[in-house]
């Protein structure tokens, strides 16, 4: 008789797990974890499954501190299962994957986040089957922290949420899925060659702040932030990292002459933030802006807290930051054209 493999259910709360309340009937957390194999019997058949509650807030009410306990959970837990499964709203659950992407290192066991647009406890939802597929994502052997959602299971890391009302809510724009789930399980793209043994780095700092840009934006919002003691700085520019001409690049000197470091990424979607095809990236880049590449806005945050809280400065923080730490960067993509 063959040995199922150990999973470890982790939740954080999130619509899956939530009731309606009250009236209207507002979504809220339920009081406890719910039993996966009473509401999803054939969760049976893939693997012998445990839960554990780390928090219980809606996604939005999430912050690094529930980060950092997931991770230490993995590492506690990781000699005892052959993978996790982490139940969470999908609200920000592209930042908790890319945190954990950042705080684990070395040959983990896989990871695999994951969420619902309907509730779990509803006739019409899509919990069960991502239920599903994710526990028999966890059981593949892909070390990775891994977001699956919609019949792909995407790099954390690369994933974005792109709709509110769809079931198919999250996209990987600059990287393909890692699998997609159709009727049959198709391999998309090759996971990441991990080594070593598994490491955890839970610090974060979050003095790091985002402006979108807007035609006739005061470029003294950049000073502002700086006089509050910001540490980076994030811009999301025009195309590929476009900045008005006009007082911005003498703001980001200043700022960057203060040490702070001033990111600059995209409001579009696709593609790469990346100096050299237009005056306007390339005065941002003379005075000291880094661009992003193709990471994801939510990535390029999480790596710059990251890094802020392993105490990483100047000419450091710039190496790192334009390195890849765990597939979520393609290295060539940040330089200049």
């Amino acid at each position: 008789m063959s040995v199922q493999p150990r999973l470890l259910f982790l939740y954080t709360g999130g619509t899956l797990s939530m009731v309606h309340a009250g009236d209207p009937g507002h979504l809220v957390p339920n009081e406890e974890a719910p039993d996966p194999y009473q509401l999803v019997p054939s969760l049976q058949q893939v693997a012998d499954i445990e839960g554990r509650l780390v928090s219980n807030v809606d996604s939005s009410d999430l912050t690094p501190s529930d980060w950092g306990r997931l991770a230490d959970s993995i590492q506690d837990a990781h000699d005892d299962y052959d993978g996790f499964v982490v139940l969470h709203g999908t609200d920000t659950m592209t930042f908790t994957a890319c945190a954990l992407s950042f705080m684990l290192s070395g040959n983990h066991k896989p990871v695999v986040l994951t969420g619902s647009q309907r509730p779990l406890s509803e006739p019409r939802t899509d919990a069960r089957v991502n239920l599903v597929h994710s526990a028999i994502c966890a059981t593949m052997g892909i070390r990775e922290v891994s977001l699956y959602f919609g019949n792909h299971l995407f790099r954390g890391n690369r994933a974005t949420k792109t709709s509110v009302h769809e079931y198919d809510a999250f996209a990987s724009p600059n990287h393909p899925p890692l699998l997609n789930l159709g009727v049959d399980i198709e391999y998309v793209s090759r996971p990441i060659q991990r080594t070593g043994p598994l490491t955890v780095n839970t610090a974060v700092s979050t003095d790091v702040a985002i402006i979108s840009i807007f035609p006739g934006m005061e470029s003294r919002a950049i000073d502002a932030l700086v006089d509050a003691g910001k540490r980076v700085i994030m811009l999301r520019g025009f195309g590929e990292g476009n900045l008005p001409q006009s007082k911005w690049p003498a703001a980001i000197e200043r700022a960057s002459k203060a040490g702070v470091h001033v990111l600059v990424g995209s409001q579009c979607r696709t593609g790469a933030s990346r100096p050299g095809r237009y005056a306007g990236s390339d005065a941002a880049r003379d005075a000291g802006g880094i661009f992003i590449g193709d990471m994801t806005g939510e990535a390029a945050v999480v790596k710059a807290m990251c890094l802020l809280g392993r105490g990483l400065e100047g000419d450091v923080f710039r190496t790192a930051f334009l390195s890849p730490l765990s597939g979520e960067l393609t290295p060539t993509s940040a330089t200049r054209i």
